[in-house]
């Protein structure tokens, strides 16, 4: 049986027992602190991960977007080149079928305009041949053709050939009038007359002008 400790000098007989040792336990307090830290450490280390992945996933996202832009921008260089050579070969064919349509046409208004301008010459002889068969009419219009294209200060006194028929027309007191010397020519044609003057003459012949006003209507000089 066990005795219980006694205080003092040991005896002979207290040698065989001695006082028992119990080992100390960590603090629960002090356990706790060193949970929290490795909790704080551990949220560190996870907000650290999740900045680091944040910040890649961004430099990723900007790489894939500057990726994205260089070929939008690389399609729409094609495009408007594509565009480019499109609007170039409408242009071509479009000149083509310009000058096509040029060469088809232009003869034929060119034939059309010198058409036109033959009838409209046509159209005053036969004006003028409907005007000269009133012949009083005829034979005035002819001297005044012969003073018409006298200039001032030129000398009155010239001669006008008229056609014998158109002269004997005239009475008179239009002969008298006329202030030039008047002369029969069976080479003129009614309503003809042709002014003679010291250095040359004045050519009132109706075939004349109308000879002329083609070739001015053509392009020619006469």
């Amino acid at each position: 049986m066990f005795s219980a400790a006694r205080t003092g000098a040991a005896g002979p007989g207290d040698t065989d027992f001695s006082a028992l040792v119990f080992p100390t336990l960590a603090d629960g307090g002090a356990r706790g602190a060193q949970d929290d830290d490795r909790v704080r450490l551990e949220r560190q280390w996870q907000a650290r991960g999740h900045t680091a992945g944040y910040t890649e996933g961004l430099r990723a996202a900007a790489a894939a977007v500057d990726l994205r832009v260089a070929s939008l921008e690389a399609e729409h260089a094609e495009l408007m080149r594509a565009a480019a050579q499109q609007r170039d070969r409408r242009l071509e064919v479009l000149n083509a079928a310009v000058r096509a349509l040029e060469i088809r046409t232009v003869p034929v208004l060119r034939d059309a305009e010198e058409t036109l301008l033959g009838a409209a010459i046509d159209l005053a002889e036969a004006i003028i041949g409907h005007a000269l068969a009133d012949e009083a009419t005829a034979v005035r219009s002819a001297l005044g053709r012969t003073h018409s294209g006298v200039e001032a200060g030129s000398p009155v006194g010239h001669t006008v050939r008229l056609n014998p028929h158109d002269l004997a027309v005239l009475d008179a007191s239009t002969v008298a009038g006329s202030g030039v010397t008047l002369v029969a020519d069976a080479t003129l044609a009614r309503g003809d007359a042709v002014s003679e003057f010291p250095d040359g003459y004045l050519d009132a012949r109706i075939g004349s002008a109308l000879q002329r006003a083609r070739a001015v209507l053509a392009g020619g000089v006469s």
